[in-house]
């Protein structure tokens, strides 16, 4: 017997299925997969050559929405979700939690309470709609339906499906795999699938490289002042001051970079670090030059040290085209001139502004191998469902992208910042333990973004440190 997966769907919204079933099969669990219709109103699955005619069915939900209410509200799934105690009938499946959310699916009529799950004979039948569901998280459906918009005009977490049924800190998608998987794995027991294993992915967006060099004086002593009276701090208040007098960059508080570099190389590990190349407002961009000799340094010895240089487009970029290849040109131009290459190009939104398709196809369009913006500002967790990089889909042109997502899962300012999550340290670092062990029971990767600027207290270093430790033991 082959393990070829033969999968027969109703006809309607070819691309959005293939797409997503390539995704499911071949990203995911590394297995070829062929496409044909059929009319039923269900999703079969079978293996190529098996002779005694096992499948897996689930319902076709989602693809079975009128095209007029396609990215319509009508369309949205019903709230609130159904439950199901998953683990009561797949006690094999690798999930977080025994009860899982059903995003779309029909449940059976049990004898005393609804059933997702019916095995006999050879054929087991799924109240889950496994490529309905992960094509709504992974294409952010939603974000496209509705309105709701922050100050930076970015989709809140607080308006997802997944904040408020209660499952945005578990990568449901990889649970539907791994649900999937495990209903295979009872009807086809020698398929294989592609092993994973779990990962760090450590980033830095380098909004502010220096805190006081060629500061103006005004804003150097209102931050002296919140270094003695808010952060009680005379260490860093001299340090701030010493280097706006010497105007050495050696000397700037937000120079953490070979103390970034130090840490993650004990633990042997490796980061990006995004820089800027432009500004498009200067009320949420930091103005530096990729043309400051100590900045041209500071990329080479990154690179040199064996860590990424990523592009990190400025605040206004993120839906014009033509700016964000201007600012694109600009930071290729000295990575050119510095002689740096690299066998990927990516990088991260500033703000984490991102606009549902136009930013991914702004990036396609440049010809950019990835992008790691898709993390929420307000809160952790899997934005995308998944902990893991996969290809994207623009869902207003019906296309598959080359281009290629790296969810970001935490950040810094999420956890720490009064305006968002407002942990204690010891908070933060509980739930970056609790997320990076999701991703390392799903075989995944936990995405940090930890800005350089947010390392110039002895707290924040310690909790870096710690975080380091936590993720790497």
């Amino acid at each position: 017997m082959s393990s070829i997966i033969l999968i027969s769907c109703p006809p309607g919204y070819e691309s959005e299925r293939r797409y997503i079933f390539y995704v499911i099969f071949t990203e995911f669990l590394g297995l070829t997969c062929q496409l044909r219709e059929y009319l039923e109103d269900k999703v079969e699955i079978r293996v190529l050559g098996d002779q005694a005619g096992r499948r897996l069915v689930w319902p076709d939900v989602l693809f079975q929405t009128n095209p007029s209410d396609w990215l319509s509200a009508d369309s949205l799934p019903k709230v609130p979700l159904p439950k199901w105690r998953a683990q009561k009938d797949l006690v094999e499946a690798t999930i977080t939690d025994p009860i899982i959310p059903v995003i779309y699916g029909r449940s059976f009529e049990g004898k005393d309470e609804e059933m997702w799950f019916v095995q006999y004979d050879h054929s087991i039948y799924l109240g889950i709609d496994i490529a309905g569901s992960a094509f709504f998280m992974l294409t952010r459906y939603e974000e496209i339906v509705l309105p709701d918009r922050d100050k930076h005009n970015r989709f809140p977490a607080k308006a997802s499906l997944a904040y408020r049924e209660g499952f945005l800190e578990r990568p449901i998608v990889d649970e539907y795999i791994e649900i999937l998987w495990a209903c295979m794995k009872r009807l086809w027991p020698e398929l294989e699938r592609r092993d994973h294993s779990y990962q760090l992915c450590l980033s830095h967006d380098v909004d502010q490289p220096l805190a006081t060099v060629n500061r103006p004086w005004s804003q150097v002593l209102r931050n002296i002042s919140g270094d003695i009276i808010k952060r009680r701090d005379l260490a860093l208040a001299w340090r701030r001051f010493k280097s706006r007098i010497t105007r050495d960059p050696m000397e700037d508080p937000h120079n953490t970079f070979d103390i970034i570099m130090d840490l993650n190389e004990r633990y042997g590990l490796k980061s990006a670090f995004y820089f800027k190349s432009g500004v498009t407002n200067p009320k949420y961009d930091e103005h530096y030059s990729l043309n400051s000799p100590w900045i041209r340094r500071l990329i080479k010895c990154i690179h040199e040290r064996g860590h990424e240089i990523g592009f990190h487009p400025s605040y206004e970029t993120y839906n014009n085209p033509s700016l964000f290849r201007a600012e694109l040109d600009s930071f290729m131009r000295v990575m050119d001139e510095l002689k740096i290459s690299q066998t990927r190009r990516g990088g991260r939104q500033h703000y984490l502004r991102w606009e549902n398709p136009t930013t991914w196809q702004i990036w396609e369009e440049a010809g950019l191998d990835y992008d790691a913006t898709l993390g929420f500002a307000d809160y952790v967790g899997f934005r995308c469902g998944t902990c893991r990089e996969f290809p994207v889909f623009n869902i207003i042109t019906r296309k598959s992208l080359y281009l290629r997502e790296r969810p970001l899962i935490a950040m810094d300012t999420t956890l720490l910042s009064q305006q968002y999550m407002s942990l204690q340290s010891e908070q933060a670092l509980d739930r970056i333990e609790r997320l990076s062990g999701i991703c390392r029971c799903l075989r995944g990767t936990f995405s940090l973004l930890w800005h350089n600027n947010s390392l110039i207290e002895p707290w924040q270093k310690q909790l870096y440190l710690e975080a380091l430790e936590v993720l790497t033991k």
